[in-house]
């Protein structure tokens, strides 16, 4: 396919004609293998690897694992207790939400400290100017606001290891690309971090459809497993869907009861993560928020078996985005 939208003498004609064949654009991300990290990183040396074996060992290893020394130099260290630290970790690293977005697909991808935090759920909401250039952790001629997160994860491994969690267990990631979230997602972080993230926010452009195909059905569904299943420390999932003109058509003209299968993936999602821990799913749709928590609670005082709450729950859901469709006409 992707041959043929070269040869063809106009790409925006071939790759229409090739839409309903392809899936959705975070396919590829969601299969990709994640890069394989060099070294794990440890605790403490234990004193016992001060032994002539242990020495012996750690140089004569493959793949030695990193480690780090206590810093008993350091008062930080040394005489404040771990939870204090965390404390204090959490002072410096927390409670901010980070706007995360990338020039190009393949270009680095950057972020801003929102500066207007308290407007976060509006929907006229935005804080800050698309930048090209990196953020510099410090102030500078050029850059007055630092983000102040690099300096102190780069002083020692042994405070890396203690703050690194509070980075992403601490703060809200924000995207507006698909791209973007999803190299953060599957290509950067290391995997055993996603299950740090507690809020994360993205708006997702739609090109069609997700029942168009069975590849669109599937890379819909591979979606919201992931989140179920990979992100599973999350608290607070909010999507802003952007769906195309023909997918708001489709919407508007399905009855409800027929357009459940789009609809499934979210609320089996949203019934299973709130089943491990308390989590709020929310989908955004032309300024109009569903709560699919919320819905689920009241369609289990209706119905008292699993099977007609997702039913219910689903009609719901797809009545509520049709009508936030209608409204803005």
């Amino acid at each position: 396919m992707e041959a043929f939208v070269q040869l063809s003498p106009s790409p925006t004609w071939a790759n229409r004609i090739l839409a309903p064949y392809k899936g959705l654009p975070f396919h590829a991300y969601l299969h990709a293998t994640p890069p394989r990290r060099q070294r794990t990183l440890t605790g403490p040396i234990d004193p016992a690897q001060g032994s002539l074996w242990q020495r012996f060992h750690l140089f004569s290893s493959v793949e030695p694992e990193q480690q780090f020394l206590e810093q008993e130099q350091c008062s930080f260290l040394s005489k404040l207790p771990l939870d204090v630290r965390l404390i204090i970790y959490e002072m410096v690293f927390g409670h901010q939400i980070f706007h995360l977005h990338a020039p190009d697909r393949r270009g680095r991808i950057l972020f801003n400290p929102c500066s207007r935090p308290e407007t976060i759920e509006s929907p006229s909401h935005q804080c800050h100017s698309i930048s090209t250039k990196r953020p510099s952790s410090a102030p500078r001629e050029d850059y007055s606001q630092a983000t102040g997160l690099l300096p102190l994860l780069v002083t020692c491994r042994r405070i890396y290891s203690e703050a690194i969690e509070v980075l992403y267990n601490a703060n809200t990631f924000e995207f507006t690309q698909n791209f973007a979230a999803f190299r953060f997602l599957r290509l950067m972080i290391p995997p055993q971090r996603l299950k740090s993230i507690r809020r994360f926010r993205m708006k997702m452009r739609v090109p069609h459809h997700p029942t168009l195909n069975s590849r669109s059905r599937q890379d819909w569904a591979d979606l919201f497993d992931f989140f179920s299943r990979q992100l599973t420390g999350l608290q607070s999932l909010h999507l802003f869907l952007d769906p195309n003109q023909p997918m708001k058509a489709q919407i508007l003209n399905t009855p409800d009861s027929e357009g459940c299968d789009w609809i499934r993936p979210m609320i089996i999602m949203a019934l299973d993560v709130n089943v491990q821990r308390p989590c709020r799913v929310q989908v955004v749709t032309e300024g109009v928020t569903h709560d699919l928590c919320a819905i689920l609670k009241e369609a289990s005082v209706l119905h008292p078996d699993a099977g007609p709450v997702i039913d219910s729950a689903c009609v719901t859901v797809h009545r509520r985005i049709r009508l936030s469709l209608a409204e803005r006409g």
